[in-house]
């Protein structure tokens, strides 16, 4: 009896910390009861969508990828109102393998991607409508490779759990990391996968996932992986096809809760405010940079970041406050740059929540992702580089976007000085989407840049973040990363 309760409180202890696989979706029943009909598979895919995205705290995709690796960069400090110890650590990179922030996002990741596990494990058992059903399987699939993007990202070779785990073997409940190159082949299986997805959905389903979402990411996996030439086609066949992706004529328009779910937005983390209710996969997601208010104190930038842009920039003023009518009194406050992407103007009242989406990936960074590949892979600009660079800040300048215009387009670059343009105009589009930080490890630039910016701290070991200590200690078959 005492060996079956050791056994047992070693699965626990797996389910809820090593790996952070929990026996979801949440309920008393078995998953053998639990899968009967279709709105059980459906609800069992919301849930990975809600854990994967935002539940409604501060999760990966709202705040948790700033306070945990935005903030480690060079477009961003811990303001002089933080006085949490891990996040004033992250911002200084000193933080040490205990860090909550870094634990935090490794749990996250991997709750999300056992729900996804016993999504896809269990609904092919389910006798329902074919196409839905092979829907939501790619769906799950779809999270569950952006999910392990992610991780190889952050921490390198990470534990490659597929299935729900079930037994109380020791061997399956301690999970040893995987290769980099393996853990790659299926981030690329599942997204390949997911490329089947519906092209668009109805209003009431906004937000799912759709096959250019899957297509985009995957060309964003080619470009991490270097992979000049499947970057180049795979971001092409988003661009071709029949999705209606484009450009917002007005670079604001990006992050307006009217125009949210647009031609822009391929994939995006669903805000609601309020109770979130309204749509399945929305929750209340907390606003940035508004200072005095909400969350002001660790949403800063660094001198630096707002400096880039030059006064014509009209992503300037949409990414930064200068200025701020008071609810209160109706003065108008001036102040030092913070950052405002995902301020909602109609939640000022209540500024703790915010019905503006967060994107995930939008049109302008796979026509960036387009350039930079083409760029790449032939060693130098082509014409259709230039074509995909130059929209991206046609809109910038509020020009139009599909019209030459001497003034502003890119010529006659060399390989080197393309690829500097690129890097440059991906800081300057996406600043503040959880971008920076990737593209300074994959680039290998971080050292330099946040030296550059007074961050001396910076070193080689930060390329890779440290394994939780909480992980390790948990799970014996988990090794740490060179230099933590």
């Amino acid at each position: 009896m005492n060996k079956k309760i050791y056994y047992m409180g070693l699965l626990i202890v797996a389910l809820s910390a090593c790996a952070k696989l929990e026996e979801q979706p949440d309920s008393i029943l078995t998953t053998q009861q639990f899968y009967k009909t279709s709105e059980d598979a459906i609800s069992a895919v919301n849930s990975v969508y809600n854990a994967a995205l935002n539940n409604g705290g501060i999760t990966m995709y709202n705040r948790l990828f700033h306070l945990a690796f935005e903030i480690q960069t060079d477009d961003a400090i811990a303001g002089q109102r933080v006085t949490n110890i891990d996040v004033r650590a992250m911002a200084a990179l000193t933080q040490s393998p205990s860090n909550d922030r870094v634990d935090e996002n490794w749990h996250e990741h991997y709750t999300a991607i056992n729900r996804a596990n016993i999504a896809i494990d269990n609904i092919p058992n389910i006798d329902i409508d074919v196409t839905l059903r092979n829907r939501l399987v790619n769906e799950a699939k779809f999270l569950r490779g952006l999910l392990y993007f992610n991780l190889v990202r952050i921490w390198g070779d990470v534990p490659l759990v597929l299935h729900e785990t079930t037994s109380l073997d020791k061997d399956a409940i301690q999970v040893e990391r995987t290769s980099v190159e393996t853990v790659y082949e299926q981030i690329i299986d599942d997204l390949t996968a997911a490329e089947d997805l519906p092209d668009t959905y109805d209003a009431k389903d906004a937000g799912r996932a759709t096959g250019g979402a899957a297509k985009a990411i995957l060309a964003k996996v080619y470009l991490t992986r270097q992979d000049w030439d499947k970057a180049a086609a795979k971001s092409l066949e988003v661009i071709q096809g029949p999705y209606g992706y484009g450009l917002f004529a007005d670079f604001a328009d990006v992050f307006k809760v009217e125009t949210k779910n647009g031609k822009e937005h391929i994939f995006s983390v669903q805000c609601l405010g309020g109770n979130g209710q309204g749509n399945r996969l929305a929750s209340s997601c907390t606003p940035v940079g508004i200072p005095g208010i909400a969350a002001a104190g660790t949403d800063e930038p660094t001198e630096e970041a707002y400096e880039i842009f030059d006064d014509q920039d009209r992503r300037r003023d949409v990414t930064f406050f200068t200025s701020l009518v008071s609810p209160k009194d109706g003065k108008t406050y001036t102040f030092a740059p913070h950052f405002r992407k995902y301020w909602d103007p109609s939640t000022i009242a209540n500024p703790t929540e915010s019905n503006q989406n967060i994107p995930v990936i939008r049109f302008a960074e796979v026509l960036l992702i387009y350039a930079e590949a083409l760029n790449e892979a032939n060693h130098g600009p082509t014409m259709e580089a230039y074509n995909a660079i130059n929209q991206v800040i046609r809109r910038a300048y509020g020009k139009p976007t599909t019209v030459a215009d001497a003034t502003i387009d890119l010529v006659g670059l060399s390989y080197d000085q393309f690829q500097e343009a690129v890097y440059v105009q991906r800081r300057k589009e996406l600043m503040f989407e959880f971008q920076r930080w990737f593209d300074l490890i994959r680039t290998h630039r971080m050292v330099e840049a946040l030296h550059a910016v007074g961050k001396t701290n910076a070193a080689e070991k930060h390329y890779l973040a440290p394994i939780p200590q909480r992980e390790i200690d948990l799970n014996s078959a988990l090794t740490q990363n060179s230099g933590w």
